[in-house]
C-alpha cells in the first residue's frame, strides 16, 4: 500500500514540475523499466552522414602556409593599414632612440616593371606617408625618417643593395639612399591637330636643362601658391573659337613632366585632378585612358603616349633616342 502511494506521490510531483515550467524529476527505475523506446525514422541526412568518410583534419603545413599578397593586400585601405603595421613591428626595437643614422627612411615598394600600372600599387601614395610618420611618432619612433622619409617604386633589379625586406617581393626599405645614375634623356611634346592649340608648334624636354616642365593654360600660372611660368603653353588667345573653347578646360597650373632616373614622369597638379576639383588629366596608351586620380604619383611615360587635359586637349608625347 505504501509502494502505491508513493508512485502516486512521485506522478504528481512530476506533473507539478511540467506545469510550473521547471525540470521535470528523472521517472523512477520502475517507471523507466516501463517505458518502451519509440523508434525515431531514419532521415536521409543521418544516412548519409552515416556513409560518409571523416574528412582528413589539416596537416600542420597547410595551417602556416603563409599568406599570400592577395590574401594580405585587398584594397588600398587595408594595403596602407597593414603595410604601416609590418613597419612598425620591424622598427620596434629603435623606440626611444635618437640616432641620426635613422634620419632618413627609404620605403621601397616593387613594381613588376619600369612601366607599371599605378592602379595596383596606388595604395603607397601620400597619404601612406602622412599615416606612416603619424604611426611612428605615436610608438616613439620619430627618430626614424625624421629628415626623409620617401617612398620609391622599384623593379626587383633596381632594388638598392641596403634594403631589407618587410614584405618578401612587396615591400622593402633602407636607411641609405642608393645613388641615382645621371642619364641623359629627351622627349618633345606637341598637339594633336584639333583637339586645342599650344604656344608653339613643338616643345623639347631635355633633362641636362631642367628636370621639371611645368604644363599649363597661358604663360604663367595664376593660381595661389602656383605662380611660375609655364613650360609647355596651351593657348589662351587662340582666334579659332573651337579651339580655344577646348584650351579653357585646361589649368593654368595643369601639371608636370618631371625627369627622373632615366625616364621622363607625369604628375597631376591639384586644379588638373579631378578629386580635388580640378580638371581631369588622363594617359592614353594601349588603346586605354587611365586617369590620374592624385597629386603624389608619377605616372611613366613612354613613347608615342598622350596624355589628355581637361575635356578635349590631347599631347603627344615622344621620346628622343641618341
Amino acid at each position: 500500500m505504501a509502494s502505491f502511494f508513493k508512485k502516486i506521490g512521485t506522478r504528481i510531483n512530476h506533473l507539478a514540475d511540467i506545469i510550473n515550467g521547471t525540470t521535470p524529476s528523472e521517472p523512477s527505475p520502475t517507471e523507466t523499466q516501463n517505458q518502451k523506446p519509440v523508434p525515431q525514422p531514419e532521415t536521409k541526412t543521418q544516412k548519409t552522414t552515416e556513409t560518409q568518410p571523416e574528412a582528413e583534419a589539416a596537416s600542420p603545413a597547410e595551417k602556416i602556409a603563409p599568406t599570400t599578397e592577395p590574401e594580405l593586400f585587398n584594397n588600398a585601405i587595408d594595403k596602407r593599414d597593414r603595410a604601416i603595421r609590418f613597419l612598425i613591428d620591424e622598427f620596434r626595437e629603435s623606440a626611444g632612440s635618437d640616432s641620426k643614422l635613422l634620419e632618413s627612411l627609404y620605403i621601397n615598394v616593387i613594381v613588376d616593371r619600369e612601366d607599371f600600372d599605378v592602379t595596383h600599387y596606388s595604395w603607397a601614395d601620400e597619404s601612406f606617408r602622412k599615416q606612416l610618420r603619424l604611426a611612428l611618432d605615436n610608438v616613439m619612433l620619430s627618430a626614424i625618417g625624421r629628415r626623409t622619409l620617401e617612398i620609391r617604386f622599384v623593379t626587383t633589379e633596381r632594388l638598392p643593395e641596403s634594403a631589407r625586406p618587410v614584405i618578401e617581393e612587396v615591400l622593402y626599405y633602407s636607411f641609405v639612399s642608393a645613388p641615382k645614375p645621371t642619364q641623359h634623356i629627351r622627349a618633345t611634346v606637341s598637339i594633336i591637330e584639333g583637339t586645342g592649340s599650344l604656344a608653339k608648334e613643338e616643345y623639347l624636354l631635355d633633362s641636362s636643362i631642367s628636370k621639371t616642365y611645368c604644363i599649363g593654360r597661358g604663360p604663367m600660372s595664376n593660381k595661389p601658391g602656383a605662380i611660375r611660368p609655364n613650360d609647355i603653353v596651351i593657348r589662351d588667345n587662340d582666334p579659332d573659337a573651337t579651339l580655344q573653347q577646348n584650351n579653357n578646360c585646361v589649368s593654368s597650373a595643369h601639371a608636370e613632366i618631371i625627369a627622373d632616373n632615366g625616364r621622363f614622369l607625369l604628375k597631376a597638379c591639384k586644379w588638373g585632378c579631378r578629386p580635388m576639383g580640378g580638371a581631369p588629366t588622363k594617359i592614353i596608351y594601349d588603346g586605354a585612358e587611365h586617369e590620374v586620380m592624385d597629386t603624389f604619383m608619377k605616372h611613366p611615360l613612354n613613347d608615342n603616349y598622350l596624355i589628355r587635359l581637361g575635356n578635349a586637349v590631347v599631347l603627344r608625347f615622344n621620346t628622343i633616342t641618341d
